[in-house]
Protein backbone atom coordinates (compact mmCIF):
# COMPACT_ATOMS: atom_id res chain seq x y z
CA UNK A 1 0.00 0.00 0.00
CA UNK A 2 1.07 3.69 -0.90
CA UNK A 3 1.91 5.53 2.07
CA UNK A 4 1.83 9.36 2.02
CA UNK A 5 5.16 10.37 3.06
CA UNK A 6 6.12 14.47 3.66
CA UNK A 7 9.90 14.90 2.44
CA UNK A 8 11.47 13.74 -1.15
CA UNK A 9 14.51 14.95 -2.62
CA UNK A 10 13.92 15.82 -5.68
CA UNK A 11 13.62 19.75 -7.22
CA UNK A 12 13.45 19.22 -10.77
CA UNK A 13 11.99 16.44 -12.24
CA UNK A 14 12.26 15.54 -15.60
CA UNK A 15 9.50 13.43 -17.00
CA UNK A 16 9.66 11.55 -20.84
CA UNK A 17 7.32 9.82 -22.86
CA UNK A 18 8.16 6.27 -22.01
CA UNK A 19 9.12 3.89 -25.03
CA UNK A 20 6.62 0.55 -25.23
CA UNK A 21 9.02 -2.29 -25.20
CA UNK A 22 8.67 -5.93 -24.29
CA UNK A 23 11.80 -7.49 -21.88
CA UNK A 24 13.25 -10.41 -22.77
CA UNK A 25 14.83 -12.42 -20.41
CA UNK A 26 18.24 -13.29 -19.73
CA UNK A 27 19.12 -15.41 -22.03
CA UNK A 28 17.60 -13.36 -24.91
CA UNK A 29 18.47 -10.31 -23.73
CA UNK A 30 22.08 -11.73 -23.82
CA UNK A 31 21.28 -12.15 -28.07
CA UNK A 32 22.38 -8.07 -28.09
CA UNK A 33 25.85 -8.85 -27.48
CA UNK A 34 25.57 -11.82 -29.73
CA UNK A 35 29.39 -10.63 -31.29
CA UNK A 36 30.94 -10.57 -28.00
CA UNK A 37 29.65 -13.53 -27.13
CA UNK A 38 30.40 -15.68 -30.07
CA UNK A 39 33.85 -14.39 -29.68
CA UNK A 40 33.90 -15.67 -25.92
CA UNK A 41 32.42 -18.77 -26.68
CA UNK A 42 35.35 -19.15 -29.77
CA UNK A 43 38.14 -18.48 -27.22
CA UNK A 44 37.01 -20.89 -24.57
CA UNK A 45 36.31 -23.77 -27.02
CA UNK A 46 40.19 -23.16 -28.59
CA UNK A 47 41.43 -22.68 -25.15
CA UNK A 48 39.60 -25.83 -23.59
CA UNK A 49 40.47 -28.10 -26.47
CA UNK A 50 44.57 -27.10 -26.78
CA UNK A 51 44.27 -28.03 -22.90
CA UNK A 52 43.09 -31.50 -23.90
CA UNK A 53 46.29 -32.02 -25.69
CA UNK A 54 48.55 -31.35 -22.67
CA UNK A 55 48.37 -34.79 -21.36
CA UNK A 56 48.49 -36.79 -24.88
CA UNK A 57 51.94 -34.96 -25.20
CA UNK A 58 53.03 -36.21 -21.74
CA UNK A 59 51.75 -39.92 -23.11
CA UNK A 60 53.35 -39.44 -25.50
CA UNK A 61 56.93 -38.16 -24.00
CA UNK A 62 56.36 -41.11 -21.21
CA UNK A 63 56.18 -44.06 -24.07
CA UNK A 64 58.86 -42.55 -26.17
CA UNK A 65 60.94 -42.81 -23.38
CA UNK A 66 60.07 -46.44 -23.53
CA UNK A 67 61.03 -47.09 -26.59
CA UNK A 68 64.00 -44.69 -26.39
CA UNK A 69 62.49 -42.79 -29.06
CA UNK A 70 62.36 -39.75 -27.11
CA UNK A 71 63.49 -36.39 -28.40
CA UNK A 72 63.99 -34.03 -25.74
CA UNK A 73 63.83 -31.12 -28.20
CA UNK A 74 61.09 -31.71 -30.35
CA UNK A 75 59.31 -32.36 -26.87
CA UNK A 76 59.52 -29.33 -25.18
CA UNK A 77 59.00 -27.15 -28.57
CA UNK A 78 55.44 -28.73 -29.17
CA UNK A 79 54.80 -28.58 -25.29
CA UNK A 80 56.08 -24.65 -25.31
CA UNK A 81 54.21 -23.67 -28.02
CA UNK A 82 51.01 -25.26 -26.99
CA UNK A 83 51.18 -23.44 -23.47
CA UNK A 84 52.32 -20.21 -25.10
CA UNK A 85 49.22 -20.50 -27.44
CA UNK A 86 46.90 -21.52 -24.71
CA UNK A 87 48.22 -18.32 -22.49
CA UNK A 88 47.74 -16.25 -24.67
CA UNK A 89 44.27 -17.05 -25.44
CA UNK A 90 43.34 -17.09 -21.82
CA UNK A 91 44.42 -13.57 -21.90
CA UNK A 92 42.28 -13.28 -25.09
CA UNK A 93 39.42 -14.62 -22.88
CA UNK A 94 39.44 -12.37 -19.98
CA UNK A 95 39.71 -9.55 -21.45
CA UNK A 96 36.75 -9.92 -23.53
CA UNK A 97 34.64 -12.02 -21.20
CA UNK A 98 35.63 -8.57 -18.62
CA UNK A 99 34.18 -6.13 -21.46
CA UNK A 100 31.46 -8.69 -22.20
CA UNK A 101 29.86 -8.43 -18.46
CA UNK A 102 30.72 -5.18 -18.30
CA UNK A 103 28.80 -4.22 -21.42
CA UNK A 104 25.92 -5.81 -20.27
CA UNK A 105 26.03 -4.24 -16.52
CA UNK A 106 26.43 -0.82 -17.57
CA UNK A 107 23.43 -1.59 -19.92
CA UNK A 108 20.90 -2.65 -17.34
CA UNK A 109 22.30 -0.09 -14.78
CA UNK A 110 21.52 2.44 -17.38
CA UNK A 111 17.64 1.00 -18.38
CA UNK A 112 17.00 1.16 -14.53
CA UNK A 113 18.18 4.32 -14.13
CA UNK A 114 16.28 5.41 -17.09
CA UNK A 115 13.61 3.70 -15.88
CA UNK A 116 13.17 5.04 -12.24
CA UNK A 117 13.21 8.63 -14.08
CA UNK A 118 10.48 8.54 -15.85
CA UNK A 119 8.80 6.47 -12.85
CA UNK A 120 6.19 8.02 -10.90
CA UNK A 121 6.78 9.48 -7.46
CA UNK A 122 4.15 6.64 -6.18
CA UNK A 123 6.21 4.34 -7.47
CA UNK A 124 9.50 4.76 -5.71
CA UNK A 125 7.84 5.14 -2.77
CA UNK A 126 6.69 2.15 -2.75
CA UNK A 127 9.60 0.01 -4.14
CA UNK A 128 11.63 1.72 -1.91
CA UNK A 129 15.04 2.76 -2.65
CA UNK A 130 16.94 0.44 -0.66
CA UNK A 131 15.39 -2.61 -3.43
CA UNK A 132 16.42 0.07 -6.10
CA UNK A 133 19.54 0.14 -4.44
CA UNK A 134 20.72 -3.59 -4.78
CA UNK A 135 18.80 -3.89 -8.04
CA UNK A 136 21.75 -0.95 -9.14
CA UNK A 137 24.19 -2.73 -7.32
CA UNK A 138 23.84 -6.56 -6.15
CA UNK A 139 21.27 -7.81 -8.68
CA UNK A 140 23.53 -6.18 -11.53
CA UNK A 141 27.13 -7.82 -9.89
CA UNK A 142 25.50 -11.21 -9.82
CA UNK A 143 24.05 -11.02 -13.71
CA UNK A 144 27.70 -9.41 -14.28
CA UNK A 145 29.52 -12.27 -12.54
CA UNK A 146 27.47 -14.73 -14.59
CA UNK A 147 28.68 -13.63 -17.81
CA UNK A 148 32.25 -12.82 -16.64
CA UNK A 149 32.80 -16.49 -14.51
CA UNK A 150 30.02 -18.21 -15.22
CA UNK A 151 29.40 -18.48 -19.21
CA UNK A 152 32.76 -18.63 -19.65
CA UNK A 153 33.31 -21.63 -17.05
CA UNK A 154 29.83 -22.98 -18.93
CA UNK A 155 31.45 -23.22 -22.56
CA UNK A 156 34.76 -24.39 -20.42
CA UNK A 157 33.19 -27.21 -18.58
CA UNK A 158 31.27 -28.44 -21.74
CA UNK A 159 33.81 -28.81 -23.63
CA UNK A 160 36.17 -30.19 -21.33
CA UNK A 161 33.39 -33.28 -20.56
CA UNK A 162 32.88 -34.32 -23.91
CA UNK A 163 36.43 -33.91 -25.13
CA UNK A 164 37.62 -36.01 -21.96
CA UNK A 165 34.79 -38.40 -22.40
CA UNK A 166 35.97 -39.33 -26.38
CA UNK A 167 39.39 -39.23 -25.30
CA UNK A 168 38.93 -41.73 -22.54
CA UNK A 169 36.77 -43.89 -24.65
CA UNK A 170 39.83 -43.85 -26.97
CA UNK A 171 42.72 -44.66 -24.73
CA UNK A 172 40.51 -47.60 -23.05
CA UNK A 173 36.91 -47.87 -23.39
CA UNK A 174 36.43 -50.85 -20.60
CA UNK A 175 37.84 -48.32 -18.28
CA UNK A 176 36.29 -45.26 -19.16
CA UNK A 177 32.45 -46.57 -19.10
CA UNK A 178 32.49 -46.94 -15.54
CA UNK A 179 34.49 -43.67 -14.67
CA UNK A 180 31.65 -42.06 -17.11
CA UNK A 181 28.64 -44.04 -15.28
CA UNK A 182 30.29 -41.96 -11.82
CA UNK A 183 28.46 -39.02 -13.08
CA UNK A 184 24.90 -39.65 -12.67
CA UNK A 185 25.05 -39.93 -9.02
CA UNK A 186 27.19 -36.41 -9.13
CA UNK A 187 24.32 -34.63 -11.04
CA UNK A 188 21.40 -36.92 -8.75
CA UNK A 189 23.14 -35.15 -5.36
CA UNK A 190 23.77 -31.86 -7.46
CA UNK A 191 20.03 -31.86 -8.62
CA UNK A 192 18.75 -32.87 -4.48
CA UNK A 193 21.48 -30.28 -3.08
CA UNK A 194 19.85 -27.41 -5.10
CA UNK A 195 16.34 -27.89 -5.08
CA UNK A 196 16.86 -28.10 -1.46
CA UNK A 197 18.30 -24.40 -1.41
CA UNK A 198 16.36 -22.50 -4.21
CA UNK A 199 14.37 -20.93 -2.37
CA UNK A 200 17.10 -19.14 -0.69
CA UNK A 201 19.11 -17.94 -3.66
CA UNK A 202 15.90 -14.90 -4.03
CA UNK A 203 15.78 -14.36 0.00
CA UNK A 204 19.28 -13.96 -0.28
CA UNK A 205 18.79 -10.94 -2.47
CA UNK A 206 15.76 -9.79 -0.54
CA UNK A 207 17.78 -9.51 2.88
CA UNK A 208 20.18 -7.55 1.03
CA UNK A 209 17.13 -4.86 0.77
CA UNK A 210 16.73 -5.09 4.03
CA UNK A 211 20.80 -4.43 5.30
CA UNK A 212 20.72 -1.80 2.93
CA UNK A 213 17.79 0.20 4.56
CA UNK A 214 19.06 -0.33 7.89
CA UNK A 215 22.28 0.59 7.27
CA UNK A 216 21.37 3.80 4.99
CA UNK A 217 18.28 4.99 7.96
CA UNK A 218 21.96 4.19 11.09
CA UNK A 219 24.69 5.94 8.78
CA UNK A 220 21.88 8.84 7.80
CA UNK A 221 21.03 9.07 11.11
CA UNK A 222 24.06 8.47 13.52
CA UNK A 223 24.27 12.19 15.25
CA UNK A 224 20.56 11.88 16.17
CA UNK A 225 20.97 8.09 17.55
CA UNK A 226 24.07 9.11 19.71
CA UNK A 227 21.61 11.99 20.69
CA UNK A 228 18.61 10.19 21.48
CA UNK A 229 21.08 7.04 23.04
CA UNK A 230 19.31 4.94 20.92
CA UNK A 231 22.40 2.85 19.94
CA UNK A 232 20.88 -0.58 21.55
CA UNK A 233 17.84 -0.26 19.40
CA UNK A 234 19.22 0.60 16.13
CA UNK A 235 22.18 -2.61 16.88
CA UNK A 236 18.91 -4.43 17.92
CA UNK A 237 17.45 -3.69 14.57
CA UNK A 238 20.70 -4.38 12.85
CA UNK A 239 21.18 -7.50 14.64
CA UNK A 240 17.36 -8.94 13.23
CA UNK A 241 18.22 -8.60 9.63
CA UNK A 242 21.98 -9.29 9.75
CA UNK A 243 20.98 -12.83 11.48
CA UNK A 244 18.71 -13.52 9.26
CA UNK A 245 21.14 -12.93 6.19
CA UNK A 246 23.51 -15.12 8.52
CA UNK A 247 20.83 -17.66 8.08
CA UNK A 248 20.26 -17.73 4.80
CA UNK A 249 23.77 -17.63 3.98
CA UNK A 250 24.77 -20.47 6.18
CA UNK A 251 21.92 -22.19 4.43
CA UNK A 252 23.35 -22.26 1.27
CA UNK A 253 26.47 -22.62 2.04
CA UNK A 254 25.88 -26.05 4.50
CA UNK A 255 24.12 -27.23 1.50
CA UNK A 256 26.98 -27.10 -0.72
CA UNK A 257 29.47 -28.62 2.03
CA UNK A 258 27.35 -31.96 2.06
CA UNK A 259 28.67 -32.15 -1.66
CA UNK A 260 32.31 -32.26 -1.14
CA UNK A 261 32.30 -36.05 0.55
CA UNK A 262 29.84 -36.71 -2.11
CA UNK A 263 32.41 -35.44 -5.09
CA UNK A 264 35.39 -36.49 -2.99
CA UNK A 265 34.22 -40.45 -3.00
CA UNK A 266 33.04 -40.80 -6.18
CA UNK A 267 36.16 -39.29 -7.32
CA UNK A 268 38.22 -41.79 -5.28
CA UNK A 269 36.14 -44.70 -6.41
CA UNK A 270 37.04 -43.89 -10.17
CA UNK A 271 40.69 -43.72 -9.52
CA UNK A 272 40.80 -46.30 -7.30
CA UNK A 273 38.78 -48.45 -10.19
CA UNK A 274 41.37 -46.89 -12.43
CA UNK A 275 44.22 -47.86 -10.56
CA UNK A 276 43.45 -51.34 -9.85
CA UNK A 277 41.92 -52.62 -13.57
CA UNK A 278 44.17 -50.26 -15.11
CA UNK A 279 47.28 -51.27 -13.14
CA UNK A 280 46.85 -54.77 -14.03
CA UNK A 281 46.19 -54.19 -17.61
CA UNK A 282 49.90 -51.96 -17.88
CA UNK A 283 51.41 -55.06 -16.23
CA UNK A 284 49.83 -57.27 -18.91
CA UNK A 285 51.22 -55.03 -21.46
CA UNK A 286 47.46 -54.22 -22.96
CA UNK A 287 47.64 -50.25 -21.86
CA UNK A 288 51.07 -48.12 -22.18
CA UNK A 289 52.79 -46.25 -18.92
CA UNK A 290 52.25 -43.17 -20.92
CA UNK A 291 48.48 -43.98 -21.61
CA UNK A 292 47.83 -45.14 -18.36
CA UNK A 293 49.45 -41.83 -17.09
CA UNK A 294 47.47 -40.05 -19.15
CA UNK A 295 44.22 -41.55 -18.44
CA UNK A 296 44.60 -40.64 -14.65
CA UNK A 297 45.10 -36.65 -16.12
CA UNK A 298 41.69 -37.68 -18.10
CA UNK A 299 40.04 -38.70 -15.16
CA UNK A 300 40.14 -35.59 -13.30
CA UNK A 301 39.67 -33.18 -16.58
CA UNK A 302 36.20 -35.38 -17.10
CA UNK A 303 34.59 -35.05 -13.22
CA UNK A 304 36.23 -31.52 -12.75
CA UNK A 305 33.66 -30.15 -15.44
CA UNK A 306 30.98 -32.33 -13.30
CA UNK A 307 31.81 -29.89 -10.24
CA UNK A 308 31.96 -27.02 -12.36
CA UNK A 309 29.02 -27.31 -13.85
CA UNK A 310 26.75 -28.00 -10.45
CA UNK A 311 28.24 -24.69 -8.80
CA UNK A 312 27.63 -22.99 -11.84
CA UNK A 313 23.66 -24.06 -11.40
CA UNK A 314 24.14 -21.74 -7.90
CA UNK A 315 25.39 -19.22 -10.36
CA UNK A 316 23.00 -19.38 -13.28
CA UNK A 317 20.12 -19.52 -10.10
CA UNK A 318 21.51 -16.79 -8.94
CA UNK A 319 21.81 -14.13 -12.13
CA UNK A 320 18.32 -15.66 -13.35
CA UNK A 321 16.49 -14.52 -10.39
CA UNK A 322 18.34 -11.46 -9.71
CA UNK A 323 17.76 -10.54 -13.09
CA UNK A 324 14.32 -11.11 -12.61
CA UNK A 325 14.80 -8.97 -9.71
CA UNK A 326 15.86 -6.25 -12.08
CA UNK A 327 13.14 -6.88 -14.79
CA UNK A 328 10.36 -6.04 -12.52
CA UNK A 329 11.73 -2.24 -12.18
CA UNK A 330 12.47 -2.13 -16.03
CA UNK A 331 9.30 -3.68 -17.55
CA UNK A 332 7.22 -1.95 -14.32
CA UNK A 333 3.66 -0.08 -15.50
CA UNK A 334 5.19 3.82 -16.25
CA UNK A 335 3.20 6.60 -15.62
CA UNK A 336 1.14 7.67 -18.72
CA UNK A 337 2.24 10.74 -20.30
CA UNK A 338 -0.50 11.81 -23.06
CA UNK A 339 -0.18 15.33 -22.30
CA UNK A 340 0.15 17.58 -25.53
CA UNK A 341 -0.77 21.16 -24.36
CA UNK A 342 2.39 23.30 -24.19
CA UNK A 343 1.84 27.03 -23.06
CA UNK A 344 3.36 29.39 -21.22
CA UNK A 345 1.69 29.52 -17.67
CA UNK A 346 0.03 32.37 -15.92
CA UNK A 347 -0.11 30.53 -12.53
CA UNK A 348 -4.09 30.26 -12.59
CA UNK A 349 -4.41 27.15 -10.03
CA UNK A 350 -7.99 25.69 -8.92
CA UNK A 351 -8.84 22.33 -7.28
CA UNK A 352 -12.59 21.16 -8.35
CA UNK A 353 -14.02 18.54 -5.37
CA UNK A 354 -10.56 16.89 -4.91
CA UNK A 355 -11.10 13.87 -2.94
CA UNK A 356 -7.70 11.41 -1.68
CA UNK A 357 -7.59 8.15 -0.57
CA UNK A 358 -4.51 6.37 0.12
CA UNK A 359 -5.87 2.53 0.52
CA UNK A 360 -8.64 2.87 3.26
CA UNK A 361 -7.29 5.86 4.44
CA UNK A 362 -9.42 9.66 3.10
CA UNK A 363 -6.43 12.08 3.73
CA UNK A 364 -8.29 15.33 1.42
CA UNK A 365 -11.93 15.61 1.33
CA UNK A 366 -13.79 17.41 -1.18
CA UNK A 367 -11.21 20.56 -1.53
CA UNK A 368 -12.22 23.41 -3.55
CA UNK A 369 -10.40 26.50 -3.49
CA UNK A 370 -8.70 28.85 -6.64
CA UNK A 371 -5.32 30.65 -6.54
CA UNK A 372 -5.19 33.68 -8.72
CA UNK A 373 -2.56 33.89 -10.94
CA UNK A 374 0.22 36.47 -9.42
CA UNK A 375 -0.73 36.06 -6.00
CA UNK A 376 0.96 34.89 -2.80
CA UNK A 377 -1.24 31.79 -0.90
CA UNK A 378 -0.60 29.81 2.44
CA UNK A 379 -2.10 26.55 3.27
CA UNK A 380 -1.53 26.15 6.81
CA UNK A 381 -3.31 23.59 9.37
CA UNK A 382 -1.50 21.30 12.02
CA UNK A 383 0.98 17.99 11.31
CA UNK A 384 -1.09 15.40 9.46
CA UNK A 385 -3.77 17.66 8.09
CA UNK A 386 -3.07 16.95 4.42
CA UNK A 387 -1.17 20.34 3.71
CA UNK A 388 1.89 18.24 2.12
CA UNK A 389 -0.31 15.87 -0.45
CA UNK A 390 -1.97 19.40 -1.35
CA UNK A 391 1.35 19.98 -2.69
CA UNK A 392 1.60 16.48 -4.11
CA UNK A 393 -1.30 16.74 -6.07
CA UNK A 394 -0.81 20.50 -7.84
CA UNK A 395 2.70 19.96 -8.68
CA UNK A 396 1.45 16.41 -10.26
CA UNK A 397 3.70 13.97 -8.44
CA UNK A 398 -0.04 12.06 -7.23
CA UNK A 399 -3.22 11.73 -9.03
CA UNK A 400 -6.56 12.66 -6.91
CA UNK A 401 -8.95 9.77 -6.20
CA UNK A 402 -12.13 11.96 -7.50
CA UNK A 403 -11.93 15.78 -8.76
CA UNK A 404 -9.58 17.55 -10.76
CA UNK A 405 -6.75 19.61 -10.52
CA UNK A 406 -6.94 22.96 -13.59
CA UNK A 407 -3.63 25.21 -14.42
CA UNK A 408 -4.50 27.65 -16.46
CA UNK A 409 -8.13 25.93 -17.34
CA UNK A 410 -6.40 22.79 -18.44
CA UNK A 411 -6.17 19.33 -16.51
CA UNK A 412 -2.97 18.70 -14.98
CA UNK A 413 -3.30 15.47 -17.13
CA UNK A 414 -3.61 17.11 -20.11
CA UNK A 415 0.23 18.89 -20.00
CA UNK A 416 3.45 17.45 -21.67
CA UNK A 417 4.98 17.47 -18.53
CA UNK A 418 8.41 18.58 -19.48
CA UNK A 419 6.93 21.77 -20.69
CA UNK A 420 5.04 22.07 -17.28
CA UNK A 421 7.87 21.43 -14.67
CA UNK A 422 10.01 23.97 -16.32
CA UNK A 423 7.67 26.31 -15.41
CA UNK A 424 7.02 25.04 -11.97
CA UNK A 425 9.59 25.49 -8.93
CA UNK A 426 9.14 22.82 -5.83
CA UNK A 427 11.12 23.20 -2.54
CA UNK A 428 10.26 19.87 -0.41
CA UNK A 429 10.69 19.99 3.04
CA UNK A 430 13.70 17.79 3.22
CA UNK A 431 16.34 19.86 1.86
CA UNK A 432 18.62 17.26 -0.28
CA UNK A 433 22.15 18.54 -1.17
CA UNK A 434 24.31 16.40 -3.77
CA UNK A 435 28.18 16.12 -3.74
CA UNK A 436 29.16 18.40 -6.07
CA UNK A 437 29.56 22.76 -6.43
CA UNK A 438 27.48 25.13 -5.04
CA UNK A 439 26.24 26.37 -9.13
CA UNK A 440 25.67 22.87 -9.78
CA UNK A 441 23.18 22.12 -6.97
CA UNK A 442 21.57 25.74 -8.37
CA UNK A 443 21.74 25.30 -11.83
CA UNK A 444 20.44 21.50 -12.90
CA UNK A 445 19.85 22.64 -16.14
CA UNK A 446 22.71 24.01 -18.75
CA UNK A 447 20.31 26.82 -20.16
CA UNK A 448 20.22 28.71 -16.82
CA UNK A 449 22.08 31.78 -17.17
CA UNK A 450 24.49 33.46 -14.82
CA UNK A 451 22.33 36.37 -13.83
CA UNK A 452 19.42 34.06 -13.16
CA UNK A 453 22.18 32.04 -10.93
CA UNK A 454 22.95 35.12 -8.90
CA UNK A 455 18.97 36.83 -8.86
CA UNK A 456 18.09 33.34 -7.12
CA UNK A 457 20.84 33.33 -4.62
CA UNK A 458 20.68 36.44 -3.61
CA UNK A 459 16.69 36.25 -3.53
CA UNK A 460 17.61 32.89 -1.52
CA UNK A 461 19.45 35.61 1.15
CA UNK A 462 22.42 33.24 0.24
CA UNK A 463 24.76 36.02 -1.47
CA UNK A 464 26.78 37.16 1.41
CA UNK A 465 27.48 33.40 2.34
CA UNK A 466 28.31 32.26 -1.61
CA UNK A 467 31.13 35.27 -1.61
CA UNK A 468 32.26 34.29 1.47
CA UNK A 469 33.72 30.88 -0.07
CA UNK A 470 36.72 30.11 -1.35
CA UNK A 471 35.87 29.42 -4.95
CA UNK A 472 32.35 31.20 -4.80
CA UNK A 473 30.08 29.11 -6.27
CA UNK A 474 32.44 26.74 -7.84
CA UNK A 475 33.38 25.64 -4.33
CA UNK A 476 32.25 21.76 -3.31
CA UNK A 477 29.33 21.07 -1.18
CA UNK A 478 30.10 17.96 0.95
CA UNK A 479 27.96 14.61 0.66
CA UNK A 480 24.23 15.34 1.92
CA UNK A 481 25.43 18.81 2.61
CA UNK A 482 26.73 18.53 5.66
CA UNK A 483 28.92 21.46 5.72
CA UNK A 484 25.83 23.37 5.57
CA UNK A 485 23.02 24.60 7.95
CA UNK A 486 19.92 23.64 8.14
CA UNK A 487 18.79 27.41 7.09
CA UNK A 488 21.83 27.07 4.66
CA UNK A 489 20.47 23.93 3.12
CA UNK A 490 16.99 25.50 2.82
CA UNK A 491 17.77 28.29 1.18
CA UNK A 492 20.15 26.53 -1.21
CA UNK A 493 16.94 24.42 -2.03
CA UNK A 494 14.65 27.65 -2.56
CA UNK A 495 17.21 29.29 -5.09
CA UNK A 496 17.53 26.11 -6.85
CA UNK A 497 13.52 26.34 -7.71
CA UNK A 498 14.17 29.74 -8.25
CA UNK A 499 17.07 29.78 -10.75
CA UNK A 500 14.30 28.40 -13.09
CA UNK A 501 12.34 31.68 -13.55
CA UNK A 502 9.28 30.03 -12.50
CA UNK A 503 5.55 31.09 -13.37
CA UNK A 504 4.42 28.87 -10.18
CA UNK A 505 6.33 28.16 -6.83
CA UNK A 506 5.57 25.69 -4.67
CA UNK A 507 6.70 26.06 -0.91
CA UNK A 508 6.49 23.12 1.42
CA UNK A 509 7.66 24.10 5.00
CA UNK A 510 11.05 25.21 3.66
CA UNK A 511 11.49 27.93 5.81
CA UNK A 512 11.26 25.34 9.50
CA UNK A 513 14.74 26.31 9.89
CA UNK A 514 15.25 30.14 8.85
CA UNK A 515 14.56 32.61 11.58
CA UNK A 516 11.77 34.92 11.05
CA UNK A 517 13.41 38.35 10.39
CA UNK A 518 15.60 36.01 7.18
CA UNK A 519 12.01 34.65 6.38
CA UNK A 520 10.41 37.75 5.95
CA UNK A 521 12.93 39.38 3.85
CA UNK A 522 12.85 36.34 1.83
CA UNK A 523 9.53 36.72 0.79
CA UNK A 524 9.88 40.51 0.12
CA UNK A 525 12.75 39.24 -2.13
CA UNK A 526 10.31 37.02 -3.90
CA UNK A 527 7.71 39.59 -4.20
CA UNK A 528 10.20 42.05 -5.70
CA UNK A 529 12.42 39.89 -7.91
CA UNK A 530 9.81 37.30 -9.00
CA UNK A 531 6.70 39.28 -8.79
CA UNK A 532 4.44 37.67 -11.73
CA UNK A 533 4.95 34.29 -9.99
CA UNK A 534 1.94 32.49 -7.76
CA UNK A 535 3.35 31.65 -4.69
CA UNK A 536 1.95 28.95 -2.44
CA UNK A 537 3.42 28.46 0.60
CA UNK A 538 2.79 25.19 2.87
CA UNK A 539 3.42 25.98 6.52
CA UNK A 540 1.90 25.92 10.17
CA UNK A 541 2.99 29.33 11.08
CA UNK A 542 0.58 31.86 10.49
CA UNK A 543 2.90 34.26 11.46
CA UNK A 544 4.73 33.28 7.91
CA UNK A 545 1.79 33.81 5.70
CA UNK A 546 -0.60 36.24 7.51
CA UNK A 547 0.15 39.39 5.00
CA UNK A 548 -0.67 36.82 1.98
CA UNK A 549 -3.65 37.37 -0.24
CA UNK A 550 -5.31 33.99 0.34
CA UNK A 551 -4.84 32.00 3.26
CA UNK A 552 -6.26 28.25 3.02
CA UNK A 553 -6.70 26.62 6.41
CA UNK A 554 -6.85 22.52 6.18
CA UNK A 555 -7.38 20.73 9.24
CA UNK A 556 -7.84 16.47 8.92
CA UNK A 557 -8.61 16.60 5.35
CA UNK A 558 -11.03 19.33 5.35
CA UNK A 559 -11.15 23.18 3.95
CA UNK A 560 -12.50 24.49 6.84
CA UNK A 561 -11.61 28.46 6.06
CA UNK A 562 -10.58 30.48 3.17
CA UNK A 563 -9.72 33.94 3.18
CA UNK A 564 -7.36 36.80 4.34
CA UNK A 565 -6.01 37.11 7.57
CA UNK A 566 -8.31 39.59 8.80
CA UNK A 567 -10.92 38.13 7.36
CA UNK A 568 -10.31 34.72 9.18
CA UNK A 569 -9.83 35.64 12.49
CA UNK A 570 -13.46 37.23 12.01
CA UNK A 571 -15.00 34.42 10.51
CA UNK A 572 -13.18 31.26 11.46
CA UNK A 573 -12.63 30.06 15.44
CA UNK A 574 -10.29 27.52 14.48
CA UNK A 575 -8.23 29.79 12.57
CA UNK A 576 -8.44 32.56 15.26
CA UNK A 577 -7.84 29.58 17.98
CA UNK A 578 -4.36 28.63 16.13
CA UNK A 579 -3.29 31.96 15.50
CA UNK A 580 -4.09 32.97 19.32
CA UNK A 581 -1.84 29.73 20.21
CA UNK A 582 0.92 30.19 18.86
CA UNK A 583 1.18 34.16 19.30
CA UNK A 584 1.52 32.97 22.99
CA UNK A 585 4.15 30.37 22.21
CA UNK A 586 6.30 33.14 20.21
CA UNK A 587 5.76 35.22 23.53
CA UNK A 588 6.79 32.74 25.53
Amino acid sequence: MFKPIGRTSLLVLKFEVPETKSHPNLFSFLKNYKGLIFTVIVLSLSVNLLGLLLPKLNSRAIDSLQTQTYDRNDFLLVFIAVCTLILTLNLLLTTFSNITAEKIAAELRRQVIAKISRQSFKYINEVSTSKLLTNLTADVDAVKAFINLGMVLAFAAVIQLVGSAIILLTINWNLAIPVILTIPLLLIAFMVIFKSIEEYFGKAQQVIDKLNRVINESIVGSALIRVLNARKFETAKFTVVNEESKFIGTKIVTAFAALFPIISVVINLAYLLVLGYGGIQVIDQTLSAGDFTAFFSYIFIFITPVIMLGFLASSVGRAVTTYGRIMEVISAEEPEDSGTVKKELTGNIELKNVTLDFGNIRVLKDINFTIKPGTKVGIIGPTAAGKTQIFYLISGLINPTEGKILIDGNEISEFERNNLYAQMGMVFQDSIIFNTTLRENIAFRNEISEADIWKAVETAELRDFAEALPNKLDTRIAERGTSLSGGQKQRLTLARALALNPQILLLDDFTARVDINTERKIFANIEKNYPDTTVIAITQKINSVKDFDQIILIMEGELLANGKHAELLESSLEYKQIFNSQQRTEEN
